[in-house]
């Protein structure tokens, strides 16, 4: 991806056509990372799940995986095509891929003792943005060595709407923009009852192929799964919801106050998934309770005006404020990405840490 397109920082990879087609070319285009970042990620399961009592290896782990296979393919028959065909171009087998797209439900699932990668999750409906239009935003702190892996991947189906999606070598999604008008986004749940079945990133990829709102929240629904995450959606009239996920339980959050700005981050909210959650982030109610405020105090709210709350500044050097969650983290998240989701206008925009200037925009 030398000569990639960067947005914000994040190389822009680009497929269209059928399935099958678009799997092909994301494959070859990204195989050697794809490949790399397989191995690395099997490493890492393997080690941190010895403290709880596994003995893996990468084989091992991909008989664990398998069925998932058949639960995707069955769920969301283009996605399968397209990964299936992925996994021939880059000369993976289809558990390698299912590994990097499902590597934090695959943590809960071995019962890892590691809490779940900080992100932070804002919905701001339409009556306090500048422009009268809703806005989903998704601050994601990632593990430094996968900055290289960090991708933007526009999806052009020959069937379904166009997207737009953040995520790990066009995997792993976590937030997303699709023509439909929707907006999805998640914040990563470690829980213990992770099952054999689906994988909460495929549930977002599939949301992303929705017609409508009702539709992808339908999607989400789907279960079993191997790990947990809450799901965010947003249509472009200011439509929302959020559903807490573990493996065996589905909760969707009430909404009683539609105006308020919605925040969300790395605990549950559900009585249902709080018994489920195995793990915290240290720092996750005190980030929801700094958004939160920062939120609700202003009006006429734009993304130049969000990223300024996650410690994006339009300097030389752009770095989030990461000093506030290191106090109360064992784990010092240092890399970081925002990204802010205009379902009406059909905008992205984005930034990584660590990179010059402010805010890049890019259209669906």
């Amino acid at each position: 991806m030398n000569n990639a397109e960067l947005i914000g920082g994040v190389p822009l990879v680009s497929v269209i056509g059928t399935p099958r087609t678009m799997g092909e070319r994301l494959g070859s285009r990204l195989k050697p990372r794809l490949q790399v970042l397989a191995q690395y990620l099997a490493e890492q399961l393997c080690t941190l799940s010895k403290a709880s009592g596994h003995s893996l290896t990468p084989l091992k782990l991909r008989e664990l995986i398998s069925p998932c296979t058949l639960a995707i393919s069955r769920h969301e028959p283009s996605l399968w095509m397209e990964m299936e065909a992925s996994g021939l171009a880059s000369d993976l087998p289809i558990e390698d891929l299912l590994l990097i797209h499902g590597f934090s439900d695959l943590l809960s699932f071995l019962q890892c003792q590691i809490p779940p990668r900080p992100s932070t999750y804002l919905c701001i409906d339409s009556t306090h943005t500048l422009d009268g239009q809703p806005l989903m935003a998704l601050c994601w702190h990632i593990d430094p060595t996968l900055l290289p892996y960090l991708t933007l991947l526009r999806r052009m189906p020959t069937h379904g709407p166009v997207s737009l999606s953040l995520g790990l070598a066009g995997l792993h999604q976590v937030a997303g923009l699709s023509e439909a008008g929707l907006a999805v986004a998640s914040n990563e749940l470690r829980v213990r009852d992770g099952s054999c079945g689906l994988l909460t990133p495929h549930l977002l990829s599939s949301m992303l192929t929705a017609p409508g709102l009702d539709d992808a929240l339908r999607r989400g629904y789907a279960s079993p799964r191997y790990g947990g995450a809450a799901v965010h959606g947003l249509a472009q009239n200011g439509e929302r919801f959020s559903i807490e996920l573990s493996g065996q339980q589905t909760a969707r959050l009430s909404d009683p106050m539609l105006h308020a700005p919605r925040v969300h981050t790395n605990h549950a909210l559900d009585e249902r998934i709080i018994t489920a959650v195995s793990q915290v982030d240290a720092t996750s109610k005190l980030r929801l309770e700094q958004i939160a405020s920062q939120a609700v105090a202003v009006s006429g709210i734009t993304p130049t005006m969000i990223a300024s709350w996650f410690g994006f500044e339009d300097t030389s050097q752009a770095k989030p404020d990461t000093q506030r969650i290191e106090a109360d983290s064992e784990r010092i998240a240092l890399s970081a990405v925002l990204v802010i989701l205009d379902p009406l206008k059909r905008e992205m925009h984005l930034r990584r840490s660590g990179m010059p200037g402010g805010l890049e925009t890019i259209k669906l």
